[in-house]
């Protein structure tokens, strides 16, 4: 039989953790003042602690919470049920760690898209040097776009247009020239939509996602249609996500020699566009494996395959579709006919509305 508590019980409340270390404090004023008599000081003295117990339990709970900048919509609700079902050993749908792998697109799904892709910071006054040497190169369709300032014909471009300006503007250049040039660039470029460095414009509760992933033993991925170099370069600082679980499009390299030593060198093509079809086999080149939790966006329509892929695994599985449709947070844009949220209403993948689902788009 259950025992009623009795005032004399000392009850211990756990605090939020502080400094990796689990601090207690008792939840009864006798437990906390002893024998102390009940003078009018001592009374004031125990309620104050017990409503500072409360307010601390509170607190701890309000911060618990894994994904704060998600408001309570079935959205976040179905992520904390798939985590809790993927990783609890005796449960029907139990994954062991090493399966649990989350690939992630990123523009457009872990950072914004528009106006332009953040792999542009880095080559914008390359582009205009290498086709003032090649004047050839501006015949192209994207680069075409990216001289006119026409961010509609560059994002109609696609990937594709995107790794032809990223292939000409590092033409010649040893792939650590690039790399080294990336990251302090984009941390003294202010993005113009949310006035943080391009380092911090992250999609804080994807920021959350990643994080709560990663707690519950899962490994996150990512990959995208952005040039490999470029998202390598800047993955770990912006999402915590190291180079090597890195995939994307592929630029064409030779190796040369200079100065003694070999160095790989651009040689101004495209060798792999990582987008749509492409994205499955990439995955599995890289994996082996299915992933089990994949998250894309629509507007491109790049993110279907890899999420369809995904859902045809053998056992559970995630899919997340990003829907922009916030104007007044970041942009809401669209892709002719829907094609990415008809496939996710077709396919059973979840829908994300920046609109309802996101307290916060970029944190200040």
């Amino acid at each position: 039989m259950r025992r009623r508590l009795q005032a004399s019980d000392t009850m211990l409340v756990s605090l939020p953790l502080v400094g990796g270390e689990d601090h207690v404090a008792p939840a009864n004023p006798i437990a906390i003042f002893g024998a102390m008599p009940l003078t009018r000081r001592s009374v004031l003295a125990s309620l104050f602690a017990a409503y500072f117990c409360v307010f601390a339990v509170q607190q701890g709970f309000a911060q618990s919470d894994p994904l704060a900048s998600w408001n309570d919509t079935p959205t976040k609700a179905a992520i904390i049920d798939f985590v809790a079902r993927v990783t609890t050993p005796a449960g029907p749908e139990f994954v062991p760690e090493e399966e649990r792998v989350a690939v992630f697109d990123m523009d457009g799904t872990l950072i914004p898209e528009k106006p332009v892709p953040a792999a542009l910071i880095p080559i914008i006054i390359d582009i205009k040097a290498a086709i003032t040497a090649k004047p050839m190169l501006a015949e192209k369709p994207g680069i075409q776009a990216f001289l006119r300032g026409d961010e509609a014909a560059l994002a109609a471009a696609g990937e594709q247009g995107l790794n032809e300006l990223i292939a000409a503007a590092t033409d010649g250049k040893t792939t650590e020239e690039f790399s080294a040039e990336v990251l302090p660039l984009m941390e003294k470029t202010p993005e113009k939509r949310f006035g943080v460095p391009y380092t911090r414009a992250v999609y804080q509760p994807m920021r959350e996602l990643l994080a709560y992933l990663e707690a519950n033993g899962f490994q996150n991925w990512i990959c995208s249609g952005s040039p490999i170099l470029f998202t390598r370069a800047v993955s770990e600082a912006m999402l915590g996500i190291p180079p090597q679980r890195v995939m994307g499009s592929t630029a064409g390299t030779r190796l040369d020699e200079r100065g003694g030593k070999t160095v790989l060198v651009f040689d101004g093509s495209v060798d792999h566009v990582n987008d749509r079809e492409g994205k499955p086999p990439t995955i599995n080149l890289a994996l082996g494996m299915r992933p089990v939790f994949v998250a894309g966006n629509e507007g491109g329509g790049g993110d279907i395959a890899m999420m369809r892929w995904s859902k045809d695994r053998k056992g559970p599985s995630f899919q997340l579709l990003i829907n922009h449709d916030d104007a007044d947070r970041e942009f809401a844009y669209a892709e002719p006919g829907g094609y990415s949220l008809n496939a996710a209403s077709k396919y059973g993948f979840h829908v994300v509305s920046m609109k309802q689902d996101w307290k916060v788009v970029v944190a200040p």
